[in-house]
């Protein structure tokens, strides 16, 4: 089980890294730096929060959600301040 737990969290790092790198550098380039720092930050803790959330459930509902919801509202938030920041150049 902790070989499976080690797997599928590299693989989940990996799967969303192709999004997120690119929107974190962007938004370091063209918006704030420092907020960038934060984000990544937020980003990483719940990502290292996946291994230990994967096999955990509660009443038969998985607890990975706690781990993996923080990082789509990260990168949904880097994607609309990128935008923001272009659309009213």
């Amino acid at each position: 089980m902790l070989a499976l737990q080690g797997d599928r969290a590299v693989g989940n790092f990996l799967e969303f890294a192709i999004l997120f790198l690119p929107l974190l550098w962007i938004h370091a380039l063209f918006v704030d730096p420092t907020q960038s720092f934060m984000i990544s930050t937020i980003y990483t803790v719940s990502r290292a929060m996946y291994p230990f959330f994967f096999t955990r459930s509660i009443n038969g509902m998985s607890m990975i959600f706690i781990s993996t919801l923080p990082g789509y509202v990260v990168m949904c938030y880097l994607l609309g301040q990128i935008a923001l920041k272009f659309a009213f150049v």
